[in-house]
């Protein structure tokens, strides 16, 4: 099922990477801040570096992830809550998930700020506050400048206060859209995922270790989003202390993935048990070659089935394919979101072969309205309803009428890439397609090619994939548009917002003709909307004649979005 937050939120459901804010949670009770005992200037210096962290300081270098800006933020707010620099991030990190402006400071630099504050509060002795607080500064500082001139001396100070509890510390990720902002409705906790499963009579796993390539979405910091192939390992290895077998992913994840490993947890059981292929006293590390991010999402679901399935059966995985897709617990692979962006980054890791859910057929046709032939001649894309049906493709051993068909196919890209598109209207060439669709009808890129061939291919986006791509265009600068439009306020109006919305625009025009007839008013809408930011006060146009423009366009915006939403037809179809 496709939400609404994958239609209109910019973030593509099953996106591996997450990167929302959380804000933190006052309610949990760490330390007393008023019987901390240390100098006013102490205080205020420490202070100071933790709200620098939650600004997001220094952005030539790297972003600071979302959960440490929260964190931080957590720790200077109990420091001193009332202050109104501590209110302004706070408020705007809720408003609009970043910061109106950035700071001149170096990691380092805060770093060694914290070291002196949080030095200062352990010489205070028999003080518990002071420790705790300084536990947390600890963790923090190590965070933001692991490899800093501190560094030694943090970790050495961390042995005697010990790790922080930073469990709840953080509340309900806030999700920014250019039409406001949205909690989750339900609390979501990242943090390592275990389940185990009860050990059998096998002697070793078949294998000890398997890798595949995941893929996903990723939104940048722009607004933008970004096809991406990750690879995913599994490695079993011996563990006394485990009865029977644990799946444990080791970083940390958001809870759709999470359930994602329960429902894989009783697919392997199901597949392997009666076979008596299940082996006691393993722990199986489940890693994501993403380590820095906060991941979360379902569509690395089928990615880590096929994984962990092999170690079992023993069978080697194809290192050219790739695969997105939710998993159920009854093997059933099922829709995601971000289809075409997803198999655009299969290219860039050299994968040829790519599994997306069958429900997602529709996406797949977009890619040939978007990019033309090329990436499905690059590429072979199949649609699975089942992980066997996956695992037919993913295996290097792949079944004699799979490997045949997968053969044939490339003889006919490789024609096409030698003579051109119109060779397709060669009888011939129409017949050999045909034929590897008869094989193979889940053979995705053939029947697309059939199609293009017999005059039928697609000429516009599918539904959703319209609105994801008008989404996907204008995300950074409409969230800019409804914040001013909200405060009535353009002086964070700036050359770069200017540029960015000029991008936009020249985006949104190439989707000219390409998108779904039925989301026309809120695509010409929302060109308006970006052509009047992108001009900015020009033509002597005052600040309040500007915000004026640019409120009464973006009402028709929103007046064209509730109007998309409140069809049944069109909801129907977007959820599937």
């Amino acid at each position: 099922m496709i939400t609404l937050r994958v239609l209109f939120l910019s973030l593509t459901c099953a996106s591996l990477c997450l990167a929302n804010y959380r804000p933190p949670n006052f309610e949990k009770n760490i330390f007393d801040a008023a019987k901390i005992k240390t100098s006013l200037i102490t205080k205020t210096s420490l202070f100071s570096a933790l709200l620098s962290v939650a600004r997001d300081f220094d952005e030539s270098e790297s972003d600071v992830d979302f959960e440490l800006r929260g964190h931080a933020l957590a720790i200077a707010g109990r420091l001193d809550p009332e202050s109104e620099n501590f209110k302004d991030v706070r408020d705007s990190l809720e408003k609009r998930g970043s910061t109106v402006s950035r700071e001149e400071v170096h990691r380092s630099k805060v770093a060694s700020k914290i070291y002196r504050g949080v030095r200062s509060l352990i010489r205070v002795k028999d003080n518990e506050d002071n420790i705790k607080c300084a536990t947390y500064c600890i963790d923090i500082a190590l965070r933001i400048d692991p490899g800093g001139p501190e560094a030694e001396k943090l970790k050495a100070l961390q042995k005697e206060t010990g790790q922080p509890d930073w469990q709840d510390m953080l509340g309900e990720e806030i999700v920014n859209t250019p039409w406001g902002r949205i909690a989750r409705q339900q609390s979501n906790t990242f943090k390592e995922r275990s389940e185990t499963i009860p050990g059998g009579n096998a002697a070793a796993f078949a294998a000890t270790q398997r890798s595949i390539y995941g893929l996903s979405v990723r939104e940048l910091p722009n607004g933008r989003h970004a096809g991406a192939a990750s690879s995913l390992s599994a490695t079993a290895l011996r563990d006394e202390s485990v009865e029977g077998i644990e799946f444990h992913i080791d970083q940390k994840v958001g809870n759709m993935t999470g359930n994602s490993l329960e429902e894989i947890k009783k697919l392997l059981r199901v597949r392997h048990e009666e076979a008596g292929r299940i082996p006691s006293g393993y722990k199986v590390e489940i890693a994501f070659a993403d380590k820095d991010g906060l991941l979360d999402g379902p569509s690395a679901g089928t990615a880590m089935s096929v994984v962990l399935d092999s170690l079992f059966s023993g069978k080697e995985l194809d290192d050219h394919f790739a695969v997105t897709g939710a998993i159920t617990a009854d093997g059933k692979v099922t829709r995601i979101g971000g289809v075409a962006g997803k198999i655009r980054g299969a290219t860039r890791k050299n994968c040829n072969l790519v599994g997306v859910p069958a429900e997602n057929v529709s996406g797949v046709s977009d890619i040939l309205v978007l990019d033309g032939i090329d990436p499905l001649i690059n590429i072979q894309v199949f649609s699975f309803e089942t992980l066997d049906e996956v695992l037919e493709v993913a295996h290097q051993e792949k079944p004699e009428n799979v490997q045949a068909t997968i053969d044939d196919f490339k003889e006919i890209a490789d024609l096409v890439k030698e003579r051109g598109s119109e060779i397709l209207k060669n009888e011939k060439v129409i017949e050999r397609l045909a034929g590897v669709v008869k094989k193979m009808p889940n053979h995705q890129s053939a029947q697309i090619l059939l199609d293009l061939a017999q005059g039928k291919q697609a000429t516009v986006l599918s539904l959703g994939g319209s609105l994801h791509e008008v989404d996907t265009a204008s995300s950074f600068s409409a969230k800019k548009i409804a914040y001013i439009a909200m405060l009535g306020n353009a002086q964070q109006f700036s050359d770069a917002d200017q540029s960015e919305a000029q991008e936009a625009l020249a985006e949104l025009r190439q989707l000219k003709g390409k998108t779904d007839a039925r989301i026309n008013e809120f695509y010409e809408s929302m060109m308006e909307a970006m052509s009047i930011f992108s001009k900015g006060m020009q033509s002597g146009k005052t600040q309040k004649e500007f915000i004026s423009q640019l409120r009464d366009q973006w009402m028709k915006v929103s007046s064209a979005r509730k109007k998309l939403m409140s069809d049944p037809e069109i909801m129907e179809e977007l959820q599937g």
